[in-house]
């Protein structure tokens, strides 16, 4: 009789958890995705001040199959995790690199976007290029550039102890510094290159990967019906092509410089 009592209770609990998070959205009548300000090719805005990119219409598909409208919600990086903590949004689609150490705080989706940090820099500064053990071997005098809070920021420490690790709010800021000759090099996502080397012929990369990393949709650990039908979406939209499609537009066709 006890058994049978306790195995009610999870039963009960687990209806009461997943009977929320969905209903709530669709209830509301709109979906609140939590981004910083611009990582293209992932989001970022148009001339007209529209919202662009391989995440952006990944979300637009997700409001349409829930039946309701979109809306950003646009957060400092170093503080999106702690936002949606504090239900700001529904969840995180903003290119965040799935870790153990975020997988305490948040549950993770599974992946839609293998990437990995590389080293970029300015071709006016460096015509020859830079290697990573020329990196190492300035030391101290290394001027490295990272958006605050990112994995670039981790691998530029974890790479570089030595070195000066400068951070900036948003990636275009982290950018900017090698644009101008400000730092050395920039560490970030090998897939900027695509819109940075568009809009600046003269930055380049190292041509290799600091480490390997997947992306994936954050959630708040209680939100477990969202999460289930988050990887039921990916997976339907990496089965028909439609990721493809994505990467194919954003990453290859869109021309980030106009």
């Amino acid at each position: 009789m006890k058994k049978l009592l306790v195995v009610l209770i999870m039963v009960v609990s687990v209806v009461v958890i997943f009977g929320g998070k969905i209903e709530e959205i669709q209830k509301r009548g709109v979906l609140l995705v939590g981004q910083d300000p611009a990582y293209a090719p992932f989001y970022g805005v148009n001339t007209k001040g529209e919202r662009i990119g391989y995440e952006v219409d990944l979300a637009k598909m997700m409001a349409e199959v829930l039946g309701v409208k979109l809306k950003f919600v646009i957060t400092n990086w170093d503080g999106i995790i702690p936002a949606l903590l504090a239900d700001k949004f529904d969840f995180v689609l903003a290119g965040m690199t799935i870790t153990p150490e975020r997988a305490i705080k948040v549950n993770f989706s599974t992946a839609y976007y293998e990437t990995g940090q590389t080293i970029f820099y300015n071709t006016q500064k460096y015509p020859n290029g830079i290697t990573i053990e020329e990196l190492k071997k300035m030391g101290k005098n290394a001027k490295i550039s990272v958006q605050l809070g990112t994995t670039g920021e981790f691998a530029a420490r974890k790479f570089f102890p030595e070195a000066q690790v400068l951070t900036f709010e948003t990636v275009d800021a982290a950018a900017y510094q090698i644009i101008t000759k400000k730092a050395d090099v920039l560490v970030f996502d090998e897939l900027y290159y695509g819109s940075i080397s568009k809009k600046y012929s003269s930055i380049k990369t190292i041509g290799k990967l600091l480490n390997k990393e997947k992306l994936g949709i954050a959630v708040k650990k209680e939100n477990l019906d969202l999460l289930l039908w988050i990887n039921t979406f990916i997976e339907c939209k990496k089965t028909d092509g439609t990721l493809d499609q994505l990467k194919q537009k954003w990453m290859v066709d869109y021309d980030w410089g106009e």
